[in-house]
């Protein structure tokens, strides 16, 4: 089967007269999962093993400068349902270096920028997604055209045209997401970011459901900043970041009229080594206001006023083998409202990296 794969890959390779590389690369995580309490009775004490993703990466270089990346994304569906394992597509795109000096041109689903510089620095995707990804404020991945590159050795940018829907999602209508991200990076391991994003919405189609509160929005603009340093022994993060949702709250409960929405949060996290390759930790502490103005409404039910949350994660780092790790962790989320229990779940989550030779 090996052999009939490697025959396989090297005859697409060599279409066209001249012979290309590619590879084939992927990572795993998943955990095993306990909740020691839960606000929801039903869901305390409710443990299992999950993967939570599978990623399988195949990448092909054409020519010096185009390359072309498909990437599959698989995970367990929550506690409780019965579905299999199926596959989808995360990333499917082309990928042009130069054809603008020191720029990358992406055509096809790729990576936004919303959060890629903040994420690559938290470092801990198998642990959790970074504060703007869990709570819907921006996909990781869009269909479009992005333009990634340097104006000199200290400054950056990325712009990006969006469908706005994430990869997950056709176009709905004919607006589209207009992101653009500029950072510095003045030292070596220190990096600045500003970020703006803004797409216009038809409330009528309700193009994309987190600009979705009361009602759906007539479009949606975010604003974030971003810190972050690192060196060989410790890693520094803190990104901040406040959205709005035009006319997509009301000021009452009956819903009579339409008003903005107001979202806003900011993440802070540190991982540090303690034994060389060997050990690190980590921690990080989330605070999410979904809905920063308490007259405005943002859900039908009389209680229509959604409350803070925040999130702590902890854990270790045990570096097994280079691609191989452990890591014993706990999350804790906390709730503004007195009435609803911190909910607070123990894992040990494993991670490993694999990839073939250039073939």
């Amino acid at each position: 089967m090996k052999k009939l794969l490697l025959v396989l890959l090297v005859t697409i390779n060599t279409i066209g007269g001249y012979t290309q590389t590619s590879q084939i690369k992927g990572k795993v995580f998943g955990d095993y999962f306990y909740n020691l309490k839960h606000h929801i009775p039903a869901s305390e004490n409710i443990n299992g093993f999950k993967i939570r993703r599978f990623y399988f990466t195949f990448e092909n270089q054409l020519t010096d400068n185009i390359k072309t990346r498909f990437r599959l994304d698989v995970k367990h569906a929550n506690f409780g349902e019965k579905e299999k394992l199926r596959p989808f597509i995360k990333h499917a795109y082309l990928e042009w270096n130069n054809l603008i000096p020191r720029h990358i041109l992406y055509l096809g689903i790729s990576d936004a920028n919303a959060f890629d510089n903040s994420q690559n620095y938290w470092g801990y995707r198998s642990v959790e997604k970074i504060i703007m990804d869990i709570n819907d404020i921006a996909p990781s991945a869009d269909m479009g055209l992005s333009l990634k590159g340097d104006l000199n050795k200290i400054i950056h940018h990325w712009i990006t045209v969006f469908n706005g829907t994430g990869y997950g999602s056709s176009e709905m209508d004919k607006y589209k997401k207009f992101g653009y991200s500029l950072w510095v990076t003045p030292i070596k391991g220190m990096i600045l970011e500003g970020y703006i994003d803004y797409e216009k919405q038809n409330p009528k189609t309700g193009t994309y459901e987190p600009a979705a509160d009361y009602f759906h929005s007539t479009g949606y603009r975010t604003v974030k900043g971003f810190f972050g340093y690192q060196n060989s022994g410790i890693t520094l993060g803190c990104e901040i970041f406040s959205r709005t949702n035009f006319q997509s709250g009301a000021t009452d409960s009956s819903g009579t009229s339409k008003t903005d929405v107001s979202k806003a949060g900011f993440s802070l996290f540190s991982h540090f080594t303690i034994i060389k390759s060997k050990l690190k930790a980590f921690a990080r502490y989330d605070y999410f206001d979904p809905n920063t103005d308490n007259k405005v409404y943002v859900d039908p039910d009389i209680n229509g006023h959604k409350d803070e949350e925040t999130l702590i994660i902890a854990g270790l780092d045990v570096t097994v083998q280079n691609a191989f790790h452990i890591m014993p962790n706990i999350i804790i989320t906390g709730y503004r409202n007195e009435n609803i229990d911190n909910d607070i779940t123990a894992r040990i989550t494993f991670s490993y990296n694999y990839k073939t030779e250039k073939i």
